[in-house]
């Protein structure tokens, strides 16, 4: 009896202290960005932003924080809600993100030797969905 419970609340304490070692550390960005709307729509204020990676299992989340216009989320994971795609090949790392029942579209690609960012998303201006798209220079964080 005693064996056992020793065994079990030795088990448990490894258990406790492998799971930080099972999720996925954040690859961050910082990128120098500019923005604009389609055309007859107020100029965007250059921003910096800072961009994070995380793969768990098979997909990419990228998080990005920055003023509101270039605030986005997208990953490659599929659900009913959205459609993920993983955009990701030797010469750049990306997501694409459609939301089923707007039909908005969200993307994010970053050119692995220039370390240089393309990005858009489909969000509501002026009552219709505007496509707002940036672009910039990212170094690691």
């Amino acid at each position: 009896m005693r064996q056992t419970f020793f065994l079990r609340a030795t088990l448990a304490a490894l258990a406790l202290l492998a799971a930080p070692l099972a999720q996925a550390q954040p690859f961050k960005l910082q990128c120098e960005v500019e923005g604009k709307w389609p055309e007859g729509t107020p100029k965007v204020v250059p921003a910096r932003i800072g961009i994070e990676l995380q793969v768990i299992g098979r997909h990419l989340y990228f998080t990005v924080s920055g003023p509101a216009p270039y605030a986005m989320r997208v990953s490659t994971l599929v659900s009913e809600d959205f459609q993920g795609e993983n955009l990701t090949s030797s010469s750049q790392v990306g997501a694409r993100r459609l939301e089923r029942s707007s039909r908005k579209e969200t993307e994010l690609l970053i050119e692995r030797g220039s370390m240089e960012l393309s990005a858009h998303h489909d969000t509501g201006q002026a009552g219709k969905v505007q496509r707002f798209a940036y672009t910039g220079k990212c170094r690691p964080a």
